[in-house]
């Protein structure tokens, strides 16, 4: 792993970054990367910015006179909850000349893995490309007459999230047509001074993990966009030209509900930031036959099966894990909106609901082993890896997927990555934009 990382290192390019006036560092010495600089001062900065605020009060001014296309979904609002599709239609001298749509379609509605066909937008009646249907990746035909592509949509902060995996392809088709890509920045809602997990193994790459970073990198989406610009990761020597529109008055150890920002699901089964904090670690339930509570209202908030007994909260407490509690509880998974056809769909799972005590201390990727561990160890004959390949590319190796089935004592096996993290917080600080 670390000869992995270091190599990583050793292709990258590594700026010196300076603190500016507004929060943010200098781009000067990236050489295909670069921050916005806002024009017009923003008032009430006692609370976050997001980037599509910043061009907002800015009028829009470096866009006037192009046709851009933009991607982004139901959280794409800016403060005052309007949408970004409608604001660029309404300005003048823009051209809104086409849109992209990420998984979950434009409206976030479609359950995971569901494709979603192209559309037209109702709103502004400009057409809609999916890509989450026929395609992954922009074509040329679809870029066609682009001038900018603006991409504005809410990440989760975890590396197993496809937005990241869209951004990437989104540059690679922008880089390959010489057009120019801006990223409106938004906060990462589990806070961005704390890393955890492992670090991908790239032969493990995958649309829900392309990159070597940890499942909980501590990055924006802006930031992970420079990483990958700056170290080379798109395919075939590719590089985008690249904008940042950055978050003003945001400082990496605020989480969600401390920005001042309303909280629009990123996805359907991520309702709440809270979600957010506990799919870092319960979403590698999706690689077994055990529920992550979709089809519930507290989606990675409870897990079970049918087969799970009460008594595993007692289990999971005693080991005494931090800011966390687990009770017992029975649940019913339903197919509804954005989880259709969820696991044991209709049937009554035993299990646990996660009571997160204390934000701070919870550490969810170790929490999410714990459990998975402790459900394969005492349901040995019910429980199933249902998609081994898929809880590897979740965690970026077979390690984790070895280490339980040997049954190796899941107390040192945090231990096993904490040489990524730190390894990570000494590689990613070339591209912090807001500080480390």
């Amino acid at each position: 792993m670390q000869r992995r990382i270091m190599a990583a290192i050793g292709r990258a390019i590594l700026p010196l970054v300076v603190l500016t006036s507004c929060g943010t560092v200098s781009s000067t010495a990236w050489r295909y990367s670069r921050i916005y600089e806002p024009a017009n001062s923003i008032r009430h900065l006692s609370v976050t910015v997001c980037g599509l605020d910043v061009l907002v009060n800015d009028r829009f001014a470096p866009l006037q006179g192009k046709s851009v296309a933009v991607l982004t979904n139901q959280t794409g609002l800016d403060r005052e909850g309007n949408h970004i599709l409608d604001i660029i239609h309404r300005q003048a001298g823009i051209e809104l000349k086409a849109i992209f749509s990420p998984e979950h379609g434009l409206s976030g509605t479609a359950s995971a893995g569901e494709k979603v066909a192209d559309s037209e937008d109702t709103r502004t009646h400009v057409k809609v490309y999916s890509l989450y249907g026929e395609t992954r990746k922009p074509t040329p035909e679809q870029l066609a007459g682009i001038d900018v592509l603006l991409f504005y949509s809410q990440d989760a902060g975890a590396r197993y999230y496809t937005k990241p995996s869209t951004l990437t392809l989104v540059m690679e088709a922008c880089a390959q047509q010489n057009i120019p890509v801006w990223v409106l920045d938004r906060p990462n809602p589990v806070r961005g001074d704390i890393v955890e997990g492992p670090i991908l193994d790239t032969a493990y790459a995958s649309f829900v993990g392309m990159h070597p970073v940890p499942i909980r990198h501590g990055l924006t989406l802006g930031e992970l966009a420079v990483m990958i610009n700056e170290m080379g990761w798109l395919s075939d020597s590719l590089h985008a030209d690249l904008t940042v529109v950055p978050v003003l008055n945001w400082k990496r150890h605020l989480w969600w509900d401390e920005t001042g920002l309303d909280w629009v699901p990123s996805s359907p089964n991520i309702p709440t930031p809270e979600t957010a904090l506990a799919y870092l670690g319960t979403c590698l339930f999706e690689g077994t036959n055990v529920s992550e509570g979709r089809g519930t209202r507290e989606p990675f908030l409870v897990c079970g099966a049918p087969w799970i007994k009460q008594g595993l909260a007692d289990r999971l407490n005693a080991y005494d894990l931090p800011g966390v509690l687990f009770e017992d509880i029975v649940y019913t998974p339903r197919s509804i909106q954005g989880a259709a056809h969820p696991k044991f769909q209709d049937q009554a799972c035993g299990g646990v609901r996660l009571l997160i005590t204390d934000p701070v201390s919870f550490v969810p990727i170790n929490t999410g082993v714990v459990m998975v561990h402790t459900i394969r160890e005492h349901y040995p004959h019910q429980f199933q890896w249902q998609h081994p390949r898929h809880l590897d590319r979740l965690w970026g190796s077979d390690e984790l997927r070895r280490f339980i089935d040997d049954e190796c004592d899941i107390r040192t096996h945090v231990a096993t990555y904490a040489l990524d993290r730190d390894l990570f917080f000494d590689q990613r600080k070339a591209y912090l934009i807001y500080g480390d």
